[in-house]
Order: structure tokens, then sequence, then C-alpha cells
């Protein structure tokens, strides 16, 4: 394609000559002043080279190629002068940036050249600013890679630091319950916009059921033994986007630490129920040696409930009565007297009082429960339910004046959990009636448990328990003794009579 030329003179003579030397290699445009050869230029433009006259009416040369300059400044500019004037050439550098300055009267060949000269030059200045531009375009495109990149390596570390937490969390879990919690809390996370449900045994399901219509993404949860649950997914989020390969990736892998932390949790879970079930029947060996009934141990449990809800509602070691806490003192409530198995029948079972020798052997039951769990420690793992029956069975007769046994602890020393049952232990046994007692009422029973808050018991546990006094009267009348209850206590006192 042939450059376009345009010259400018105001002589229609000399347009005519130069036209007929460059037409043959150039597309060659005129115009007869300034004014016209800006017109020129916004209509036909732009041109490679504009070849202006300076002695012009109206514009001169200088001041139209300033112009042409202004507006497009890519064009090469020439100026055509009859003779050399040092002003009209620093006037028109300055102005117009003049690439050549030529005489009307110069050779054919001088002019040719010339303009070959600046068609070059023009050709050199938009191969820069097509090097400029294709730089920019690299420039911005680098840039939006950075940025990408940026994100995604962001993503990637919020989804590490989401992993990491997940890891850390499940560590913490004893429950199913809390490891699909948490599992189906990270996948929302990782893959927000987007509903997921997690299946896991005994019917836990919890998230979003996904809709089925836009398809499903299912991981399975499988342990060693086999599927344990599956985690579900809509196929694509709200803006119809599907799971990418990190996503994906990082699914995986949270579905092998639940399988992983859930397989444990089944095995354990088994485990502690065979050995609980032990423990149990080594308890209910201990009651039926002693006076109290099988409902004595479920009420007890129940009032451990109610006085630790009733702290924790009133304010009280909110950091320590947790959900799990209180599940466990109900499951050790029943374990307090586990010692009494290895009490002699004639000062377990005797009707009337111990003398001090009969009542030393009575007050190891405390250290012969705690030893009896300690092995049990020992020998598997510890647990927070074993952990907190051992220190029931030794401190529940503990006084919040240190006048107790085994150790004479005293206050806050006294674990919570054997400062709870205590209170809930007397409270029981005050209001039965027994074949050697009767029972007394409940106001009764509150009143001297008043007046023991500061001695005997924890002032906050009597005051939680007071508060709730209604309560534990429903649990008391729900739960009665019946005369079958009574009335094999009375067998078993008359045979240990006869036998001592």
């Amino acid at each position: 394609m042939n450059e376009k030329i345009l010259l400018v003179d105001d002589a229609p003579a000399v347009l005519r000559v130069f036209r007929a030397v460059l037409e043959p290699t150039y597309d060659v445009v005129t115009a007869s002043n300034g004014q016209a050869g800006l017109q020129k230029c916004r209509e036909e433009g732009p041109f490679a080279v504009v070849i202006s006259d300076y002695e012009m009416p109206g514009m001169n040369g200088s001041e139209f190629l300033g112009r042409v300059r202004e507006q497009w400044p890519d064009t090469v500019s020439m100026l055509l002068t009859c003779y050399t004037d040092i002003d009209v050439m620093t006037e028109a550098l300055h102005c117009a940036r003049i690439f050549r300055f030529l005489e009307k009267l110069s050779p054919r060949e001088c002019f040719l050249a010339a303009v070959s000269d600046a068609v070059v030059e023009h050709r050199a200045i938009e191969a820069r600013l097509r090097q400029a531009e294709e730089l920019g375009r690299s420039t911005e495109m680098l840039a939006q890679l950075t940025t990408s990149l940026e994100e995604r390596l962001l993503e990637q570390a919020q989804a590490l630091r989401c992993l990491h937490e997940f890891v850390s969390r499940l560590n913490d879990c004893r429950s199913l319950q809390q490891i699909a919690l948490i599992t189906i809390e990270t996948v929302q996370h990782l893959c927000p916009e987007r509903a997921a449900a997690i299946e896991f045994p005994e019917g836990c399901v919890l998230g979003s059921e996904p809709a089925t219509d836009g398809g499903l993404e299912t991981f399975v949860i499988k342990d060693v033994d086999g599927r344990l649950g599956a985690l579900r997914l809509a196929a694509t989020d709200a803006a119809g986007g599907a799971l990418s390969d990190s996503q994906r990736t990082m699914l995986e892998s949270v579905s092998a630490s639940a399988a992983s932390v859930g397989h444990n949790q089944v095995r354990r879970r088994e485990r502690d129920q065979a050995q609980q079930a032990t423990i149990f029947a080594l308890a209910r060996l201990a009651e039926q040696r002693d006076n109290d009934t099988g409902k004595h141990v479920e009420r007890v449990s129940l009032f451990c409930q109610l006085i630790a809800e009733g702290l924790r509602e009133d304010g009280h070691f909110r950091d320590l009565i947790t959900d799990p806490w209180i599940e466990d003192l109900i499951r050790s409530a029943p374990l307090h007297d586990l010692g009494k198995v290895g009490i002699p029948d004639h000062i377990l079972l005797k009707p009337g009082s111990l003398d001090p020798e009969e009542r030393a052997v009575m007050e190891t039951h405390c250290r012969i429960g705690a030893d009896t769990l300690q092995r049990v420690i020992d020998e598997n793992h510890a647990t927070a339910f074993l952990e907190m029956s051992l220190e029931i069975a030794l401190n529940h007769h503990e006084k919040w004046d240190g006048s107790g046994y085994p150790r004479g602890l005293e206050g806050n020393t006294i674990p919570l959990a054997a400062r709870i049952l205590a209170l809930a232990d007397v409270y029981d046994a005050l209001t039965s009636r027994r074949p050697y007692k009767e029972a007394w009422p409940h106001d009764q029973a509150l009143a001297w448990i008043e007046e023991q808050a500061g001695s005997q018991f924890d002032p906050d546990v009597v005051e939680s328990f007071v508060k709730r006094a209604p309560e534990a009267f429903a649990i008391r009348a729900r739960l009665a003794d019946s005369e079958a209850d009574l009335h094999e206590l009375s067998l078993r006192l008359a045979s240990s009579a006869r036998a001592g």
C-alpha cells in the first residue's frame, strides 16, 4: 500500500510539479492553504508525510505544521521555503518539530530522497507505536495474570488455612455429630453458594440437601471397614460453575480426614460402651449390696443435671460446664459409690450406727472406687467420662469447710462434679423413705441444705439447687420408690441382721 502524502501550497503550478514527481510512488493529496490542509487531514488523513510551503496567506507553513503536529503527532512534517532564514527555521523547529527543510528549487532527486527519508521515518514511528502498543498489551496481560495468580494463591492459602483448622477441630471431636457438623461447615467455606449435606451413621444428616435437578457430586466417606457416610454437593454453584480441580482435591481431603476421625470415633465409642458396661455392672453390684434402690442413682443423676445446668444459667463456671461436661456428669453419677463393692457385708448392710472402726472401713469406699477406675484408665485410655467418674468417686464425701473425707479438701479444691453430686446424693437420701427411717418432707430437706451452705456444701451449688427446687421435687415424685422397692430393701436388711 502506497503511503499518503499531503502537499500544501498556494501556488497551483508548484502543486502540479510536486504531484507529478511523487504520484508514481505515493498516494498524493493537495491543498491550497493551511485551513484547507487541516480539512484534508480530517477528511482523508492521517497522512504519512505532510509537505507545506512556508509563505501562504492567512496561516503560514510553520503554524500549519504545528497544528498538524498537535492533532496527528505521528505524521512527519517537511517545510518548503524559497530561501534559508534562521528565524524561519527556528520557528518551524520550535512549533512544528520539522523533520526536514526543502528548498523549492531543489533537484528532483534530492526532493524524492528527502520524501523517501520522511516515509522511512514515519514507518519507524509506526513501528515504535506498534511495539509500545504490544508492550502495553503484554504488560496489561501480565498484570491480569499476576492479579489472577495472586487471587488464586490467596484462595489456596485461605483454603489451606481452612483445612488446617478443620483437622485441628477434628482432633477435639467427641462424637460423630460433632465430626459431621465441623465437616459440613468446612465444606460450605470451601465451596460457598453451593448446597451441601453430609450423612453419617445413626441417621446423622446435616447441611442443606442439594436439589437433584442440577446434578449431584458425591464424595464417599469411607473408612477401612467400608462406607461410613457420604458428602453430597450440588454439581454447580449459583452462577452455574462446576467444581474446580482444586476444590475437588480439597473435598477429597476433607472426606478422607472425616472418615479417619469418624472411624476412630466409632471404634472408640464401641470400646467405651463395652468398658462402661463392665463398669456399670460393677456399680450395679455395689448398689444391690447397699441399702439403696436403683431409682436412687437415676434420681441423683437427674439432680446433678439440674444443678449443673442451673449453675451455667446463673453465670457460674460457663467455661467448664459445657454440654459434653454435663453428659459426662450424668453418666458418672451412678459410679459414685462404686467402691462399696469392696466393703464387707457386715459393715455395708449393718442396720444400726457404725462404730469408729467400722466407720473408718466404710470411708475407704471412696479410695476403693477411685483406685478401681484408675486401673481401668491405666489399662485402657483416659476419657473425660472416666476421669470425672474417678473425681466423683474419690471426693463426693469432701465438705466445703474441709471436714470431709478422705483427704479433707475444702472449697474450690474439691472438683466441681463432686461438689454437685454431694448435694444431689444427700438431698435424695434425706427425702427417701427407708425401712429404718421415714422420708423428710421436701421443704424440711431444702431448709437443712440451705443451713449447710458454706459448711458442708458449696454455696453456689446450694443456690442453684434451691432456685430450682420445684423441678427437683418433680423429679423426686416422678421417680419415687414403690412399695415393692421398699419391701425388697426390708428383706435385704433382715437378711443382713440374721447374718450378723
